[in-house]
């Protein structure tokens, strides 16, 4: 006689179910949140791009105007009797320009063009004894420029020739030219975190001065005069260094008839990626 068994019953116990059950809640939920972001951000462009964010409260404390969409505004910040300027800039993201030739009575004129009211700069000024500070801030975007063709910011900017000035520029991230021929530098100090940035010192009115101008993404471009007395010190992560009228010993380049006997304009260059242009005027 054969014997013959029944097959045994393929079981899962009630944590095995259980088990699943979770999974599919969770990729219930998963997919509940990925359609809660999107049409969030799906909204908030809508609302970037037709102009309806709210304008920040931060604006109540700027000598700006609200109404800087189709002309730039202004905005002129005196001495007060200080013979020396300390000025810092910071611009998260646009245009920057400086240069020389403001008013023999004035610091600096200021022009800020921007898209939205709430991106209007803050400017805080102090005297302290012979020294003027001024520090022109701009608070932040609130991600409404990304919707935009043109730069949101473009600051323009003309500093006193005949006052001297510690100059200090931050640029998060956009275009930097500063031509800042004749002007009294006593020291600069330049940070871009992604852009080009343009320097041209040309004819400087003090003896000396020092700076340091750190690039982080973007091309670099130094123009100082040949008969300066420079020595510049100049390194790169990935990217060329392009030398014009220079005498180059390494990482160090100098104007021809350097003598580091007598007043030097020390210059220290970082780039992280991209190019170095030093040309002699």
């Amino acid at each position: 006689m054969i014997e013959t068994r029944e097959k045994p019953e393929l079981q899962v116990s009630g944590r095995e179910n259980l088990s699943i059950g979770d999974i599919r809640v969770t990729r219930i939920v998963l997919w509940l949140v990925a359609i809660t972001i999107v049409s969030f951000l799906i909204g908030f462009g809508i609302l970037a791009l037709s102009g309806e964010l709210p304008q920040s409260k931060d604006q109540d404390f700027s000598p700006f105007r609200h109404t800087a969409f189709l002309s730039p505004n202004k905005i002129t910040v005196l001495p007060d009797g200080a013979g020396y300027g300390d000025v810092t800039m910071t611009l998260g993201a646009g245009e920057l320009r400086v240069f020389g030739g403001a008013p023999d009575d004035v610091l600096m004129d200021v022009s800020v063009f921007s898209k939205a009211p709430e991106w209007q700069p803050e400017l805080v000024q102090s005297v302290n004894g012979s020294r003027k500070t001024v520090a022109l801030t701009e608070k932040g975007h609130k991600a409404k420029e990304w919707f935009s063709v043109d730069s949101p910011n473009r600051w323009t900017i003309a500093l006193n020739n005949d006052i001297p000035v510690t100059l200090a520029v931050n640029v998060g991230a956009g275009d930097c030219r500063l031509d800042l021929d004749g002007l009294t530098l006593e020291s600069l100090e330049v940070h871009n975190g992604a852009g080009d940035t343009t320097i041209t010192l040309g004819r400087n009115q003090r003896e000396r001065f020092d700076a340091v101008i750190r690039n982080g993404i973007g091309d670099l471009t130094l123009r100082v005069p040949r008969e300066s007395n420079t020595r510049i010190r100049a390194k790169t992560g990935i990217g060329d260094i392009s030398n014009n009228g220079f005498v180059q010993d390494g990482d160090v380049f100098v104007t021809a008839g350097f003598n580091p006997a007598v007043a030097v304009n020390e210059i220290t260059l970082n780039q992280g990626v991209g190019s170095i242009s030093l040309e002699t005027l």
